[in-house]
C-alpha cells in the first residue's frame, strides 16, 4: 500500500500584466493625510480661437471687424477636482491552533486586490453598494462636494448607437480625448474585449504596457465588467469602453490586525483580515462608447 501523498507548496502566484495600478502615476504615500482624500487643480484645453493679423490689408466696404480678444483664462479651463479613498480587504478564518496561518490573509489580498480595485474603479460599488464619492467610470451624473469641487464626472458618449464597430468607436473615443485632454490618456476596456482589440491590431505592447497607435495607454481590467454609464449590462456580444485623462494614485501598505483583536471568542476562531487603502484620480475627461466584440471575418478566397 502506497504511503500518504507528500505535502508540498503550490506554484508561485504571478499577477496578470496590464493591470490598472500598473498604468497610473504611482505617488509615494508620504504624508498619510491623503487617506482623507485629495484635491488638485486640473487644466483642460478648449478648442482654440482663430486670430488674425490686423496689419494685413483687406478690401471691401464698411468698417473692419474689431480685433478679437482672447477669452478669460486663455484656451484652458482651470478646475478643482477631488478624489476620496476606498479600501479593499481579504479575510481568512482559522483556528487559533494554526497561528502560522495569520499570513494567509495577506497572501489572499495579494491575489484579489487587482480585481477588486478595478471593479470598484469601474462600477463605483463597494460591497455591492453605490459609493459615488470616489471617481469611477460607469457614471451618468456629475457629483460635486460642498465646495463645488468635482468628485465625479458624467460620462459623455463618443459615438451614438449600440454595438458600434470597434475601430470606429476607438477612433471617436481618442479624437474626443485629444480635444478634451491633449495628452496621453487611458483607454479602459474589459479583459473579455481584449481579443477584439488584438484581432483588429488596435493595441501593441511596449515595455510591458499596452498602447494604441495614437499612444494612449490601454488597461484591459480583469475587474472591469463592461457596463454602461447607468450601470446596466450591455447586450450579448457588446461592451462599453471608457477613456480618461492621465491617472494617478496612492495606496497604503497592507495592514492586518493582531491576534487578540482578531479572535472571536464565541466561536474560538481567528478572523484574519488584511486590507489596503487606495485613492485614484484622473484628469479632464470621461468618455464612453459601446462596441461590438468579436474578431474580423476570414477573408473570402
Amino acid at each position: 500500500m502506497a504511503g500518504p501523498r507528500q505535502l508540498v507548496d503550490g506554484p508561485d502566484f504571478e499577477p496578470l500584466p496590464y493591470a490598472l495600478w500598473d498604468a497610473v502615476e504611482q505617488r509615494s504615500p508620504g504624508d498619510p493625510h491623503w487617506q482623507n482624500g485629495v484635491t488638485w487643480q486640473e487644466w483642460c484645453p478648449q478648442v482654440p480661437d482663430t486670430l488674425y493679423d490686423e496689419c494685413i490689408a483687406v478690401t471691401g466696404t464698411g468698417s473692419p471687424p474689431p480685433f478679437p480678444t482672447l477669452p478669460a483664462g486663455g484656451n484652458v479651463i482651470q478646475r478643482n477636482r477631488g478624489a476620496t479613498p476606498f479600501t479593499v480587504y481579504a479575510e481568512f478564518d482559522c483556528s487559533p491552533v494554526g497561528l502560522a496561518d495569520m499570513d494567509l490573509a495577506r497572501t489572499a489580498i495579494g491575489r484579489l486586490e487587482s480585481y477588486a480595485v478595478e471593479n470598484a474603479f469601474w462600477t463605483g460599488l463597494v460591497g455591492g453598494v453605490a459609493n459615488i464619492a470616489f471617481p469611477h467610470l460607469a457614471a451618468n451624473a456629475q457629483v460635486l462636494d460642498s465646495q463645488n469641487i468635482i468628485l465625479q464626472s458624467a460620462a459623455t458618449q463618443a459615438v451614438t448607437g449600440t454595438g458600434v464597430d470597434v475601430t470606429d468607436a476607438l477612433g471617436q473615443l481618442e479624437a474626443q480625448l485629444a480635444a478634451c485632454y491633449g495628452g496621453r490618456g487611458v483607454i479602459h476596456i474589459p479583459r473579455r474585449a481584449l481579443p477584439t482589440f488584438q484581432a483588429w491590431t488596435l493595441v501593441h505592447d511596449e515595455g510591458g504596457k499596452l498602447y494604441t497607435a495614437a499612444g494612449n495607454l490601454v488597461v484591459p481590467g480583469g475587474g472591469y465588467p463592461g457596463t454602461a454609464p447607468d450601470g446596466s449590462a450591455p447586450a450579448a456580444g457588446q461592451s462599453w469602453i471608457y477613456a480618461t485623462g492621465q491617472m494617478f494614485g496612492y495606496r497604503s501598505d497592507v495592514t492586518s490586525y493582531p491576534v487578540p483583536e482578531s479572535l472571536d471568542k464565541r466561536t474560538n476562531t481567528i478572523h484574519s483580515i488584511a486590507q489596503r487603502t487606495y485613492v485614484l484620480g484622473y484628469e479632464c475627461c470621461l468618455i464612453a462608447a459601446q462596441i461590438a466584440t468579436g474578431v474580423p471575418a476570414s477573408p473570402t478566397v
